[in-house]
């Protein structure tokens, strides 16, 4: 580890460390930011208003964190990790990504690159034997970026020559738009472990939860130490999860460790250089206006929705059986809202949106 990726980890973790300090439900104190009107104390008590359908033990609950420089704004752990054995959510719940999950996926391909065992501009099929021939022309770019075509039936976890089923070929041609895929990042789980000679859950340890001491982040294949997933705030009985899906959403994190990974994307060599790390957050591919999250001009980057106009972030959501999760990035101000959430029927872009609002005095 050089001296300057040792210096930037160092600031992140001390300042993490006094977020840990403070206990689970944490207000900095009375300050105002350089420059502006803003009370951060003033704002952290808006925020809490928004968050009473979490507020006591006899529903699913939620662990939320805003920070934006070196503030801590608020930090809240709120309702029940599990219902049926009265377990509140702490500072250590882990709750499943879901689809935040593809984020980690995209860096394990972008370490690859930079490690040479691989190339965004390779072929599907250099890593997959007896690829299908459809196939040929997909391209791991293709499926960082939901643009690969490929059908959402296909067989990922199959031999090449049983992956697609009877009578099943691309939607379209690689490239040529967005549609939103589950499964091609379910290939990049094989891509993955063909190229490094790992297991997915392995190389992403090794990789990326290690060096960033993630200490609470993994790859779940079991419900043991998670929260319990519910369908809505009045629901009483957990969710099973769907097994049998990795590189899409399965691994799982707390809010704290969310926050270590935030940092590193801003550490110069913290996992990769600059230089290789911005792809993730470059427009890759245009997403059709008006959906996911509305409006016209969104893209996508590796793992990372974009958004358009001013303040700049990005963000990616999830959902799975019985979690909501979501991470928003505005990178020019280093400003972060982490939502992580065990009932899935809470809508969290809306919450963010205004917890954005109140940051940048709106």
């Amino acid at each position: 580890m050089n001296a300057k990726r040792l210096t930037g980890h160092s600031s992140s973790l001390l300042m993490l460390a006094a977020f840990l300090c403070a206990g689970c439900s944490s207000r900095p104190p009375a300050e105002r930011m350089p420059g502006t009107a803003v009370d951060w104390n003033i704002t952290a008590s808006r925020i809490k208003g928004l968050l009473s359908d979490y507020e006591g033990s006899d529903r699913p609950g939620a662990a939320l964190m805003v920070t934006r420089g070196e503030t801590l704004i608020l930090r809240e752990c709120l309702g029940a990790a599990d219902l049926e054995n009265e377990e509140a959510v702490q500072p250590e719940t882990n709750f499943r990504l879901a689809s935040v999950t593809k984020q980690f996926t995209a860096m394990a391909i972008l370490l690859l690159q930079e490690q040479g065992k691989l190339s965004v501009q390779d072929s599907l099929c250099d890593f997959v034997p007896d690829c299908p021939k459809d196939f040929e022309s997909v391209t791991l770019h293709h499926l960082l970026t939901h643009s690969s075509g490929v059908p959402a039936k296909t067989l990922w976890y199959k031999p090449g020559n049983e992956m697609l089923p009877e009578n099943s070929s691309l939607y379209f041609q690689p490239g040529e738009k967005f549609m939103y895929s589950n499964v091609g990042f379910n290939l990049l789980d094989r891509v993955i472990e063909t190229a490094s000679g790992q297991s997915y859950e392995s190389f992403l340890q090794e990789n990326i939860f290690d060096p960033l001491q993630m200490t609470n982040t993994g790859v779940a294949f079991q419900d043991d130490d998670l929260a319990k997933g519910y369908k809505d705030a009045q629901s009483d009985f957990a969710m099973t999860f769907p097994y049998g899906i990795v590189a899409d959403v399965l691994i799982y994190s707390t809010a704290e460790d969310m926050y270590r990974w935030d940092q590193a994307l801003y550490g110069e060599d913290e996992l990769l250089p600059q230089s290789a790390l911005s792809a993730m957050f470059e427009s890759q591919v245009a997403v059709p206006d008006g959906k996911y999250y509305g409006g016209e001009d969104w893209s996508y980057g590796y793992g990372w929705f974009i958004a358009p106009g001013e303040p700049h972030y990005v963000l990616h959501g999830g959902m799975l059986e019985g979690f909501r999760t979501e991470i928003r990035r505005y990178t020019d101000d280093k400003a972060t809202i982490i939502q992580l959430c065990n009932h899935e029927a809470v809508l969290l872009y809306p919450i963010a949106e205004e917890i954005a609002g109140m940051l940048f005095g709106k």
